[in-house]
């Protein structure tokens, strides 16, 4: 008889190897993809067999990560114009043969007391994130079901589920994109599934503003948020990208609709 230790091993051992492929020969669509959370997905997909067209509002930026991925397009596109994101996913396809798998992961920053936002402000915020996620998951839609099969993710925040001082357009708006995911899942079926990441506090580009605002360095600036979480500090952009390519791999076949929170415990409390 195999000895249990050993067993275990060996098991975890074929689990890791049937894990380290799971996107061969399929290609990722990810808007807002130069950088941070949507960059660090890209990078994982292609470790693991994949392409990705990156799509960002900054053409040279996408380009540049682009040509560090191999065998992958940089795009650009702004995800509050609907027919710039129709000319994105027909450009993908052109160049890559289909869309597989989806991250609509663009997005924008921006604070400050209610009384300070008039409504071309709020109307920008709501543009972006949620009728940018909606016009990516719209013009990718086809694509998938005409394959049979796709994931796509979309990303909130925890600003959907917790309160925060001058930050309601940008919680309203990530709140938005959760409810949007569960009501486009349901058309989706059976052949896509769609789920939502919500980030806690998570060091990218668009937080690095924030965190030198608050400490005056990045280093005290992480220290200061990381003070607010259980875990006693930020994520990273790789944390968030194992937890979105969880949702893309067939590893989550049967999970659709559902939001997954990845914030180190800070809505817990």
């Amino acid at each position: 008889m195999v000895p249990r230790r050993r067993s275990l091993l060996a098991g975890q051992r074929r689990m890791a190897h049937t894990c380290t492929m799971r996107f061969e020969n399929q290609v990722l669509f990810v808007t807002g993809g130069a950088s941070g959370i949507g960059l660090a997905t890209a990078q994982r997909v292609v470790a693991e067999g994949g392409r990705a067209a990156i799509v960002d509002l900054d053409l040279e930026r996408a380009q540049a990560a682009a040509a560090e991925l191999p065998g992958c397009i940089g795009l650009a596109a702004n995800v509050a114009d609907d027919a710039a994101v129709a000319a994105a996913v027909a450009a993908t396809v052109e160049q890559l043969g289909g869309i597989d798998l989806v991250l609509a992961a663009a997005g924008h920053a921006d604070f400050g007391p209610i009384a300070e936002w008039d409504s071309a402000r709020f109307n920008r915020m709501l543009e972006v994130h949620v009728g940018g996620t909606f016009s990516v998951c719209r013009h990718t839609m086809a694509h998938l079901k005409a394959s049979g099969r796709g994931s796509i993710v979309t990303i909130a925040s925890t600003a959907a589920f917790t309160a925060n001082g001058n930050n309601v357009p940008y919680g309203a708006a990530k709140a938005g994109i959760t409810g949007l995911t569960r009501q486009i899942s349901l058309e989706a079926l059976p052949e896509v599934r769609v789920n939502c990441v919500a980030p806690g506090r998570t060091i990218t580009g668009m937080t690095t503003p924030l965190m030198l605002h608050r400490g005056g360095d990045l280093e005290q600036g992480e220290r200061i948020f990381g003070q607010k979480i259980p875990m006693q500090r930020m994520g990273t952009a790789a944390e968030l990208a194992a937890a979105i390519c969880f949702f893309l791999s067939d590893d989550s076949s049967f999970v659709t609709g559902q939001t997954l929170l990845v914030d180190g415990g800070e809505t817990i409390t």
